[in-house]
């Protein structure tokens, strides 16, 4: 492309005939000269700002292209923070329900254990009040038989304190065959000897008697 400077500086070869008018040649060479210098300015600072817009545009696109990139790194540590935070909360509440179900079952554990201790005394606590109440109603039948006992006594001999000793060992052994029989125990076979004297009768230490103070017969004055 010419420069307005060759422009005006361009000259012609002079020719005798038929040639152009050298006065209207150099009017519209400097015409045009005015013209194209000012396209040509004109076109070199369309052409710097384009260069500046071209250089903007590569500073943007490095940009967004860092931008995008820290978009997208920012993007994945946060579905990463996410993911990590989902797999901590299922993990704690995974060993909060483990925990809780243990506690559960120790609870459950103690409280079938208080309920059998609880069933195991009622149950002895009535069986301890039936045969409280079958001893107090022998007691009964016992004490109501002493005024025909003492009368069918009287006329015969009195009755001494061995006698007395005796009865009532009789009664307390007749306690405690009814309470083996209520709780049977399994023992070894043995052989059969002849029945124990009445002393050797063991006489357990919560119906123990002082027979020494009962009175019969004579010896009742009815203190």
């Amino acid at each position: 492309m010419f420069t307005p400077q060759e422009v005006s500086e361009k000259t012609f070869s002079k020719v005798s005939f038929g040639g152009y008018s050298m006065t209207g040649v150099d009017e519209f060479l400097d015409t045009l000269t005015e013209d194209y210098t000012a396209l040509y300015k004109e076109n070199a600072t369309l052409k710097a700002k384009l260069k500046v817009l071209a250089e903007k545009v590569e500073e943007y696109r490095a940009t967004e292209d860092a931008m995008r990139s820290t978009l997208l790194t920012a993007q994945r540590m946060a579905a990463q923070m996410v993911q990590d935070a989902q797999t901590e909360k299922d993990q704690v509440l995974a060993a909060a329900r483990a925990e809780a179900a243990a506690e559960i079952a120790r609870l459950d554990g103690e409280r079938a254990a208080a309920e059998q201790k609880l069933a195991v005394a009622q149950t002895q606590l009535a069986d301890f009040v039936r045969r409280s109440q079958e001893l107090i109603a022998a007691q009964s039948a016992f004490l109501a038989q002493l005024p025909e006992m003492e009368v069918a006594a009287a006329p015969a001999s009195p009755v001494t304190q061995d006698t007395i000793r005796i009865i009532g060992q009789d009664i307390v052994r007749g306690y405690a065959e009814e309470s083996t029989e209520e709780a049977p125990v399994e023992e070894p076979a043995q052989e059969v000897t002849a029945e124990p004297d009445v002393e050797e009768v063991p006489i357990s230490e919560a119906f123990r008697m002082d027979l020494d103070e009962l009175k019969f017969g004579r010896n009742y004055s009815g203190e």
